[in-house]
C-alpha cells in the first residue's frame, strides 16, 4: 500500500505529520479538530477520570506538531481515542529523568513539525468499544512499526486496562513507575539510537 511504502521510507524518524495522519486513517482514525478535541477529553474523562490535559493543551498539541489527537467515530459519536506526539532531544531527557509532566506538558519538548524525533510518546488511549479499541492500538502499532521504530516509545498506563493494552502492542515496564516503553528497533545499520 502506498501509504505505508511512504511512511517507512522515514527510517523510523518521521518528521512529517501527514505520513502519522496517512497510518492512522488506514484504521479509520481522523485527526480532530477542536470539537473533536472537546469529545475526545470528555470521552477520556469518563474512561479515564479528570486528571488528564485540558481541551485547551491538547488542542495547542494539535497546533504545534500537526497530527497527534485522533478519533474514531461510529455513527457521529467518538469511540476511539489516540494521542501520540515525537519528542525532542529535551522531551527524550525529561522522560529519562522522570521530569516529564504529560498532564501540564510543556510543548517545548515536543517536536514539531520537520523537526528529527529523538522519541515517540503515546499519550492517550481510550476506546467505548471494541472497534475503537481495536482502532486504537492497530494504528499506535503501525505507527511506531512505520514511523517511528528507530527511536523509543514511551507510555504510560493509569488503568488495569491500559496496562494490559500497553503490554498486548509489545511496550515494557520501566524502572519509572508506571512508565512503559518500546525500545527502539535498530534495523538499518547507522541509525543511532
Amino acid at each position: 500500500m502506498k501509504v505505508f511504502a511512504e511512511a517507512s521510507a522515514t527510517q523510523g524518524r518521521n518528521t512529517l505529520p501527514a505520513h502519522v495522519a496517512a497510518v492512522a486513517a488506514v484504521h479509520g482514525l481522523e485527526a480532530l479538530d477542536a470539537d473533536g478535541i472537546r469529545d475526545a477529553r470528555a470521552l477520556a474523562t469518563q474512561l479515564i477520570g479528570e486528571g488528564i490535559a485540558t481541551d485547551a493543551r491538547l488542542a495547542a498539541l494539535q497546533a504545534h506538531f500537526g497530527a497527534s489527537v485522533f478519533g474514531l467515530r461510529q455513527d457521529g459519536a467518538l469511540c476511539g481515542l489516540l494521542a501520540a506526539f515525537p519528542l525532542n532531544e529535551a522531551g527524550l531527557a525529561a522522560v529519562e529523568q522522570g521530569r516529564f509532566n504529560a498532564v501540564a506538558l510543556d510543548l517545548a519538548l515536543v517536536a514539531r513539525a520537520g523537526e528529527q524525533p529523538a522519541a515517540y510518546y503515546g499519550w492517550g488511549f481510550a476506546a467505548t468499544n471494541k472497534d475503537g479499541a481495536r482502532a486504537v492500538l492497530k494504528a499506535s502499532v503501525d505507527i511506531h512499526r512505520l514511523l517511528y521504530w528507530a527511536v523509543p516509545t514511551f507510555a504510560r498506563a493509569v488503568t488495569a486496562d491500559g496496562v494490559r493494552a500497553l503490554q498486548s502492542i509489545g511496550f515494557i515496564a520501566s524502572d519509572q513507575d508506571g512508565l512503559f516503553q518500546i525500545p527502539p528497533n535498530m534495523i538499518s545499520a547507522g541509525v543511532r539510537a
